[in-house]
């Protein structure tokens, strides 16, 4: 942890007050008359389908992911549907509504998701496109951005007259009841699968605010290669606005009025386009400008910038307290053994800088749920009561300069408006307490009687909850909701170790090859790596030698995977086949052929099965032989070309173990032969090196192994079923090699 310097007593005096400003903490400041807040999935999703139906010109979607058939109004209660025969599923709305207005367009702007999020999106391989076509209806999945990048702007934007801007997605597992019982009947996916409670939150802005919004969806769209429409592009100005068809949602009350909002981004550099890091400016100005609260709700904690901040405020003696509310676990397996570890270490930090006392963390959980938990997805940060921020930017390094982030904020001027921001946040803490919002008012109010705050307040709830002595009448909790207990957040030791740096699982920057290596090997030993690979390379140039003549001389003709093929025949059908294609996989890779291409002459010889054991079997074979090479035969002379440098080398590689070799196996800083020397070189612990190049390899041989299948039948005859091998295939091979190609590609066009 870096050093924290305690404040001295006047620095509470000097703390800067907040205030927005363009061009550095915000991207525009523009006015609303009206702001609203819709806190959960039934309230949000039902107020969004009213203000949906009073669209008349364009409606525009920004959006992370986005599911056609998320039923947006459930059940008979107050949220229900009225009296208005039209459909409650998404889809089937907008293209009711298309029918129904004919000067009305729809404009989808989806992320081009990652291959890794593939079976939680609702587009499958050979399904049907969920979304029928329309000519008025425009989808664009946009991939306009760094690799590893995503579009989370969540967006949805109304006639240029209203913007719904914050943590919702329009997709499965977001519906649920600010109630957030167990057992909800109606909380159920599209396919009717039961889903752990959720919690989030989304503003609502109308006037030049909403109009600054759809200039940016504007701009966003223009760069994923979508056409303006006659609707998006001759939006209302403010002159042009009708009273009588105003969009805004009925049984929404604004929250506030005649506001200043200020609206940041977060955008990557790409495509000559500089990084914009606004969202991360104006969480850092918010956290420097507190002097009595900071209550957070977030999905993750892993940002860097973040934690510093949060441990420069930790140790000032007046600092604010600080409440943080976070999710037991983040989300699915790989989630919890990567960014719930990266969490785990900012926690560590913030704890060891709260000298004073001032830190509380804490996870809701709700009786009934066993080992799942409920999530909170909202990205909601308030300072001192008078600066409310809510938008699409976690607390991740990669929502602070790799994705494509908008948040809203909005600053108290006058007493009545803090007064209505601190009974926002009093409903929030109060729901995860399951006790109305009053309860919260009058247990701080007995807080600040002795001299304490918020977090006293929430403390003497939960004590009092816990030992079941009698709270204040009216205040009983519901035996059924939520409540908050402290986030332990530890994590396991031995997955703590194996974590790679922080900087490839949650990177803050686009990630180029050298920067990859800088990161896996350390930046500070680079230019030693270069000489060893350089002076030490004897036997390394020589494997680079004969990769380069199997990709570019006549011996490349060898390789046509037909021919091969044909000459194996007899290999594939002999019981001595496998071992010996394992062996012969295992030498022509450690003499540089390239290991991918041994694949697929591997799959079309045998069996999808058979040759996809006999590929992992050589590349297992040969990664060991080049690990061997490097270990023994090359470390005297690395070491004496090197000396201390690679001993730090070896003890970092060692200490990252599985994930880092799995790292380096599916982002290609280096031929698959090079890095195992390197390894092997580099002292890195076989039994991790051996682990991580199976986890490493293993989708990509299957996808190979699946495609070469597909590949065999299509060339014998062709049906659907060996289309849809060679498409899935094709398709996964392609999200495997996504990440390392396109990174070379702009590499070498640089």
């Amino acid at each position: 942890m870096e050093d924290v310097l305690p404040a001295t007593p006047s620095d509470h005096d000097r703390r800067p007050t907040f205030e927005l400003e363009a061009g550095r903490n915000c991207w525009r400041i523009a006015h609303a008359k009206r702001v609203a807040a819709c806190v959960d999935g039934e309230r949000y999703f039902a107020a969004l389908r009213r203000s949906l139906i009073g669209a008349r010109r364009c409606i525009a979607i920004s959006a992370w992911d986005i599911h056609s058939r998320v039923e947006l109004v459930r059940g008979d209660g107050e949220e229900a549907a009225s009296d208005d025969a039209l459909p409650t599923a998404l889809g089937a709305l907008l293209i009711a509504l298309l029918e129904q207005h004919p000067d009305l367009s729809v404009s989808l702007l989806l992320w081009a998701h990652a291959p890794i999020y593939a079976l939680e999106r609702e587009a499958s391989l050979l399904g049907d496109d969920p979304w029928p076509a329309h000519p008025r209806l425009h989808l664009i999945m946009d991939n306009a951005h760094p690799a590893l990048a995503s579009q989370h702007q969540k967006l949805v934007l109304i006639d240029g007259r209203i913007a719904w801007c914050g943590g919702f997605d329009l997709s499965q597992w977001r519906w649920d009841t600010s109630a957030h019982v167990s057992d909800d009947p109606r909380r159920r996916d599209p396919n009717g699968e039961p889903y752990p409670p959720y919690h989030d939150v989304q503003l609502l802005v109308d006037g030049d605010a909403a109009l600054a919004l759809l200039a940016l969806f504007r701009e966003r769209w223009q760069r994923a290669g979508g056409r303006l429409s006659d609707a998006l592009r001759d939006a209302p100005d403010a002159s042009a606005r009708r009273v009588d068809l105003d969009p805004w949602p009925c049984g929404i009350t604004p929250m506030l009025r005649d506001q200043c909002v200020g609206i940041a981004r977060t955008l990557p550099e790409y495509d000559g386009r500089a990084e914009v890091r606004e969202s991360e400016r104006l969480y850092l100005d918010m956290i420097a400008s507190a002097q009595e609260l900071l209550y957070v709700q977030n999905q993750y904690l892993t940002a860097r910038t973040i934690a510093d901040a949060l441990c420069r405020s930790l140790a000032q003696p007046r600092g604010p307290h600080l409440v943080i509310i976070l999710p037991r676990q983040t989300g699915h397996w790989l989630e919890q053994h990567t960014m719930d570890i990266l969490r785990a270490r900012i926690l560590a930090r913030l704890r060891d800088a709260d000298d004073h006392g001032r830190l509380r963390v804490y996870s809701p959980e709700v009786p009934g749920l066993g080992d799942a938990c409920m999530m909170v997805h909202s990205k909601l940060m308030i300072a001192d009561d008078r600066v409310l921020r809510v938008g699409s930017s976690n607390l991740s390094n990669r929502s602070m300069g790799l994705d494509s982030e908008c948040d809203l904020c909005v600053v108290a001027d006058n007493e009545q408006t803090r007064a209505t921001i601190a009974g926002f946040r009093r409903r929030l803490i109060a729901q995860f307490l399951a006790l109305p919002p009053d309860a919260v008012a009058r247990a701080e109010q007995r807080a600040a009687r002795t001299g304490g705050g918020v977090t006293e307040a929430i403390e003497q709830l939960r004590a009092a909850d816990a030992s079941g002595r009698e709270l204040p009448a009216g205040s009983e909790p519901r035996h059924d909701g939520p409540r908050l207990v402290e986030l332990d957040g530890r994590a396991d030791p031995e997955w703590d170790r194996q974590l790679p740096d922080a900087r490839l699982i949650d990177p803050d920057r686009p990630l180029a090859p050298q920067r990859v290596a800088d990161i896996v090997v350390g930046k500070e030993n680079t230019p030693h790596l270069r000489r060893r690979l350089l002076i030490g390379g004897g036997l390394l140039l020589l494997f680079l030698a004969l990769a380069a003549a199997w990709r570019w001389t006549p011996l490349g003709v060898w390789m046509d995977p037909h021919l091969l093929a044909d000459a194996a025949r007899g290999l594939g059908r002999s019981l001595w086949g496998p071992p010996v294609a394992a062996a012969g996989f295992s030498l022509a890779a450690v003499a540089g052929v390239p290991v991918t291409f041994l694949i697929l002459v591997t799959s079309l010889i045998f069996e999808p099965f058979t040759g996809a054991l006999v590929a992992m079997a050589g590349s297992l074979l040969s990664a060991l032989g080049g690990y061997g090479i490097g270990a023994y035969a090359a470390r005297d002379t690395l070491e004496r070309m090197a000396g201390g440098a690679l001993e730090r080398l070896s003890r970092r590689l060692a200490h990252r173990g599985i994930l880092t070799v799995m790292t380096v196996r599916i982002v290609p800083v280096a031929p698959f032969a090079v890095l195992n020397l390197i390894a092997g070189a580099s002292h890195v612990r076989l039994r991790d090196f051996l682990i991580g190049t199976l986890l490493g390899m293993t989708p990509a041989i299957l996808a190979m192994a699946v495609f070469a299948e597909g590949l065999v039948a299509l060339l014998g005859q062709a049906s659907p079923r060996s289309v849809a091998l060679v498409l899935f295939g094709l398709l996964a091979l392609i999200g495997l090699a996504w990440l390392g190609r396109r990174m070379l590609r702009r590499e070498q066009g640089a």
